[in-house]
């Protein structure tokens, strides 16, 4: 079920007992989808980006905090490689040496496919991604508030968040830390256990 900026409106109005407008409360929604949203992995989205023949490099979305993986048309997800092992491998690369990538690094706000493609590929990137105030969908320019991508399962905390802000931008101090402790202290903890970590490996040592 998609939450929307007037049911989390109503829902405050009738808790706090107040008649705020959508343009009052917008601010403190946007606080809360943002905050949610860098809380942990909840947000995950899934884009693609069409490779250019012999380009090196490529933006990682505006919105990105974490990939987990990239694919390149319907094939298995490219290895990841280091910055350093990318250096090594484009080193005395040619226009000869490009083909169909098969594994990827990132640096400094960009991801390299390797090697370098020779022809366009349609990549699709999965990542964790934290909410931006204005985003551009089908080309025209949508609020946040307005395309909230959270699922139903997050309405409470954005209920909860939503209000601390709200009382504490019209000084309700006591009100404010009230929902803030619900927020941090019996709302989030549930959620973060259900997000899915991805398996950590260590090397068995014991001899």
């Amino acid at each position: 079920m998609t939450i929307t900026k007037e049911e989390v409106l109503a829902h405050l109005n009738k808790e706090l007992n107040r008649s705020a407008t959508a343009g009052e409360v917008e601010e403190y929604l946007l606080e809360a989808l943002k905050d949610l949203s860098l809380q942990d992995e909840f947000l995950w989205i899934e884009t693609t980006v069409d490779t250019i023949v012999g380009r090196p490099y490529y933006s990682e979305p505006l919105d990105y905090k974490r990939l987990l993986s990239v694919r390149i048309d319907d094939n298995a997800p490219l290895g990841k490689i280091t910055w350093r092992e990318y250096q090594v491998l484009i080193r005395d690369e040619t226009s000869d040496d490009r083909d169909e990538p098969n594994r990827f690094t990132q640096h400094g706000g960009f991801w390299y496919p390797y090697p370098t493609p020779d022809a366009i590929y349609t990549a699709t990137l999965f990542y964790n991604a934290f909410v931006l105030e204005i985003e551009t969908i089908d080309e025209a320019e949508v609020k946040a508030v307005d395309n909230i991508t959270f699922k139903d399962i997050y309405r409470d905390a954005i209920y909860a968040k939503t209000k601390a802000s709200y009382c504490r931008g019209i000084n309700w101090t006591d009100k404010a830390m009230e929902f803030q402790m619900e927020y941090e202290r019996i709302i989030l903890p549930p959620l973060k256990k259900l997000v899915k970590r991805e398996p950590k490996f260590t090397r068995y040592t014991d001899l």
